[in-house]
């Protein structure tokens, strides 16, 4: 991970960067694992096989963490362990050695909520029983809550969330860390002291790789339709999303990766027949708005909430996804957490 980024532009010059267009890979879902209870689950993959999972305890604010490793189609998952902080809606992103970004907020809906981060420290190639050491305290950043964030390894920090108390619609921030290799774990934002407007909308997901290309999904408020938008990340912290674009008419809650060749792995859970629905596609590589999707995978056919996917690693290519969803077949308020790893076919040159 730099410390410092390059004035944003890596592989990105000017205006947004189109990835070429390979023909969408498949996913071949396997067997579904129950490996824990709780709600409101995030989840992040690194290259070595390591497994990052946050979520909350069901009935309550507590909030916990699992580190699991890939073993063939499934994940040995260690302990949960109690994350150092209670609240809503955890989220969590890895880079390549090992800091961990833990992002939560106080409040499950807007009012009078407060968004946190906490920066760690993971042995990636290290087992499953391990713990994060914690290197910062939670430090508050904005007002808001039902965020999500994402990182690349030219170490932009990518970060949407829903407004909070007094305001409405999404927002984005764009940032990095100030000095790593020199103990300053603080996040310096780019994008300016608050939150940058983009949309109207409800639970938002971003994803983005190494040529600072971003992807973000949302739904639409009150309804069960979901939108994207495609985008890059400039210098002075800014993302250039195009135009949103509606790409289900039956589904709520999504969420999704990207790879640096551009291809998308989205999932979401469905209204009409319920179960959850996994969605590859790929970068239209003539028009910067569009993201052609093209085969559907249903991964578990019960009703689900806030299905989560992470991919093992940008820079080499989609290999292994992991999904990760509450089933809600269960008491009210409570959850029970369910994951399966989906082999990713690349499609035939």
């Amino acid at each position: 991970m730099k410390a410092k980024l390059f004035l944003y532009f890596g592989a990105v010059v000017l205006g947004l960067a189109l990835s070429a267009s390979p023909a969408a890979a498949q996913v071949e879902w396997n067997t579904v694992h129950n490996y824990d209870q709780g709600v409101q689950q995030a989840i992040a993959m690194h290259p070595s096989g390591m497994v990052l999972e946050f979520h909350r305890s069901n009935g309550g604010t507590p909030l916990w963490y699992k580190v699991g490793w890939l073993q063939g189609t499934t994940v040995n998952w260690g302990p949960s362990q109690p994350a150092p902080a209670n609240g809503y809606w955890p989220n969590v992103a890895i880079t390549g050695d090992g800091h961990v970004l833990f992002v939560w907020s106080t409040g499950e809906s807007k009012q009078n909520s407060t968004l946190y981060y906490m920066v760690g420290k993971i042995d990636a190639p290290g087992g499953n029983r391990q713990s994060i050491q914690w290197l910062t305290n939670g430090q508050a950043f904005d007002a808001g809550h039902n965020s999500s964030v994402a990182m690349n390894e030219n170490g932009v920090i990518v970060e949407v969330h829903e407004s909070a108390t007094g305001g409405w619609g999404l927002f984005y921030r764009v940032g990095h860390f100030a000095n790593l290799a020199g103990g300053d774990y603080n996040i310096t934002w780019d994008s300016g002291p608050s939150g940058q407007h983009y949309d109207n909308g409800v639970n938002p997901h971003i994803a983005i790789n190494n040529n600072n290309e971003v992807v973000e999904v949302h739904q639409v408020p009150g309804e069960d339709l979901l939108h994207y938008r495609r985008g890059v990340v400039l210098s002075g912290g800014i993302i250039d999303f195009r135009e949103s674009k509606r790409y289900h008419d039956y589904a709520y809650q999504p969420s999704v990766a990207l790879l640096d060749n551009g291809q998308v792995l989205e999932m979401h859970g469905q209204d009409k027949d319920k179960g959850v629905y996994a969605l590859p596609g790929t970068l239209n590589a003539t028009n910067p708005e569009l993201i052609d999707f093209t085969w559907v995978a249903r991964p578990d056919n019960r009703a689900a909430k806030h299905p989560v996917v992470a991919t093992d690693g940008t820079r080499l290519g989609p290999r292994i996804a992991v999904g990760a969803w509450s089933i809600t077949d269960a008491p009210v308020g409570t959850g029970i957490l369910n994951y399966a790893v989906g082999l990713i076919q690349e499609p035939a040159q």
